[in-house]
This record gives C-alpha cells, structure tokens and sequence, in this order.
C-alpha cells in the first residue's frame, strides 16, 4: 500500500501545513503529496490505492470537489463551510454532489472538525461524529527549553500594544497567514522544518495569545498556556471557533482590554482535549496499520483516467471562463442599478427637505400675515 499526504500547495495559511503535518507523523513514508484543491485530479504512477488522512478546510476551488479513485480515505477532521465564489454568488454545500456522498457513505463513519460539519453530514444521511482536530494529536519536542517569552498570534497592533503594556516579558509577533502562493515551490521537507521551528516557538514559550484555531490548538497538544480571542463578530466563528470554546480559556475579542490578565501565572489549559486527542490517535493509528486488501480491478486504468480528467478540466475552464463573463457582467448591471437607487434616495431626500421648508415657511408669521393680505385682495376682485 501507498502513503499519500494532504497537503494545499497554494496556501496563505501556515495553519493549513500545521495541519498536514499532524497526519504526516502517523505515516510511515510520503509516496505522493496530494492538492486538496485537486483532489479529483489525482492518479498514482500505476493503478493502486494510496491511503491518505483526509484532515482538511474543504475547498476554496468547489469546481474540483470530487474524489480521485485512487485515494483510500480516512474521513476525519473535516470542515465544510459556504463559499461567495464572487459578488452576488455564494456556493453553499451543493458541491457535496451525489458522487461525493455516495464515497462518504463508502467510508463512513465521517469524523468532523466541528458541530457544524457534522449537521451536514447529517443531513446528507452519511454516518458521522465529531472527531476534533487532528493538530491536537501533536507530540511535544525533546531539547525545547521554556523560555520568558509570550507570544502573539494573529493580533492588531491596538492588542498586542495592549499586551505589551501588561508584562515586561518580551512579547514575540507572529503572523501565520502569508502571501498566497509562498510555499507553492518549496518541498515538502522544507515547509515541513519551518512547521517544526514554529511548534518549537509555541511549546516554548510561557503563554500564548490568539485568535487562531490552528496555534491555539496545537498549543494544546504542546502544553503550553495559550488564551485564546474568540471573535463573535465573524459568524463563522461560531461554527469553526465556537466549537472549541469549552476545550480552551479564551476571552471575547471585544472584552479583552477590559480583562484582568495574568500574564506572570497563566491559567493552566484544561484537560477535555485529552479524550479527543486519545480517539484521534487511535483512529489515526489503524488507518495506516491496517492490512486493508483492495480489489484494484475496480480502479480504472491510469492512462484512461488521466485522459478524462484532462478534457473534464478543459470543459471546466470554458464552463468557468463564460461563468465569469455573465458574473461580470451581473456585478456592471449592480452596479448601474446601486447608483440609480442612490440617485432616487438623493431625490427623495431633496423632495422631503423642500416639504420641511415649506411647512416651516407656510407656519411662519409672515406667510399667515400674506396669506390675509391675499384674501383680503381676492374678495376686492
């Protein structure tokens, strides 16, 4: 059997490597690094089954959301949500398409990252469970001294001077979501050290504070002090964040400068997470050790296949080219309308100030003594 690794070539997020790296510690070899963008496109170097741990955000590209053949799935740790492709379009979970429910079932039962997900596995008939996050399956290093430091994780600079101003310990900036494509060219090997040199800086570090899931999480697995900014004004947050709340200490976002922080003796985390990590472990653990025999006759030829995901991927940019054409030329009508509509508001409001004027002239002292006048005028004639 073959070992494939989730991975999102393209991304902006070091949360999302942070996740790949969490299943790649349960593999015993890397065959083939696999785009979660691109899962459909996927095909082996001949016609097999490549076991892969299926942890993942799913997906920005939805026009690619189906399952190569070739993968062998452990559904765990996943996370749906809706997606606005542009303005005035939102795709919400029609992408989880017939196929890609009927691999669900396939492979069920379904673990998820959140509350969230597991309602629409539920509502899609596919037998699911909340699994947690697979970065609370992360180890601690050997040799990683505690230091005097803290550190912020996804902060404004309102907060962080805040933070600053509450201890004379340094407090070391940290941002996790970078230019898009930054890794894209780099090896696996190469974003896999600069995951471990940040896990390093968490578990060393004498508290952490964050809005981030993925630094506050993986800071559980390292045991290190981490307060987390849960932020109620993204309403995502409560499907993605709000799942995590009672596992963490956190505070609200918009309470923060009004908490007493304890920044010399941080709170200790709690220990809920502990079930979770235990089950993820061991789920984790009997994917890969398993000797699963797979009727590979099923599998289509690789050639064939590759051949067929090529003029899908072509008719795909034609469909997506006019898509994008008739999107562009929806947001132009918007817009012509947008500011016909403020024009009729402007016209409105100018009508309404002249009514106002009016009524003042017509109720003033001088318009009742010209309004006698003019009768007085009118009964002469």
């Amino acid at each position: 059997m073959k070992y494939g690794l989730l991975y999102y070539k393209d991304t902006n997020n070091i949360g999302d490597d942070i996740q790949s790296y969490a299943a790649s510690r349960f593999m015993p070899r890397i065959d083939y690094m696999i785009d979660r963008e691109h899962l459909n496109d996927f095909v082996p170097d001949k016609k097999e089954y490549v076991k892969t741990i299926m942890n993942s955000w799913y997906i920005h590209d939805k026009f690619n959301f189906d399952f190569s053949p070739y993968i062998y799935p452990l559904f765990i740790s996943m996370f749906f949500k809706k997606f606005p492709y542009q303005a005035g379009v939102t795709v919400g979970v029609d992408y989880l398409n017939e196929n890609v429910v009927k691999t669900f079932k396939k492979y069920s039962p379904i673990g998820t990252r959140d509350k969230h997900t597991l309602k629409i596995m539920n509502q899609l008939g596919v037998d699911s469970y909340f699994s947690g996050c697979l970065t609370l399956t992360l180890n601690k290093f050997d040799g990683v001294k505690k230091g005097d430091y803290i550190v912020a994780v996804g902060l404004t600079k309102k907060e962080l001077a805040y933070l600053r101003s509450k201890t004379k310990r340094e407090v070391i900036e940290f941002v996790q979501d970078v230019k898009l494509g930054s890794f894209s060219e780099e090896t696996w090997d190469q974003r896999k050290q600069r995951v471990e040199d940040i896990l390093k800086l968490y578990q060393g570090a004498h508290l952490v504070v964050t809005n981030k899931l993925h630094c506050s999480l993986p800071c559980l697995a390292l045991e290190t002090p981490v307060l987390l900014l849960y932020d109620t004004s993204f309403p995502e947050n409560k499907d993605r964040i709000g799942t995590y709340i009672t596992y963490l200490n956190y505070v609200k976002r918009e309470e923060f400068f009004n908490t007493d922080l304890n920044l010399e003796n941080p709170k200790p985390n709690p220990k809920k997470y502990l079930a979770i990590r235990k089950q993820l472990i061991d789920s984790c653990s009997k994917f890969i050790s398993d000797d699963i025999k797979m009727n590979i006759s099923d599998l289509p030829d690789v050639n064939v296949y590759k051949s067929l995901s090529y003029k899908n991927n072509v008719q795909k940019q034609v469909i997506i080219k006019y898509f994008n054409l008739l999107s562009s030329k929806y947001e132009k009508e918007c817009l012509k309308s947008s500011k016909l509509f403020r024009e009729v508001n402007d016209l409105k409001y100018r009508n309404e100030q002249l009514e106002k004027d009016l009524n003042l002239m017509k109720n003033s002292r001088g318009w009742r003594f010209l309004e006698k006048i003019r009768k007085i005028l009118r009964i002469r004639k």
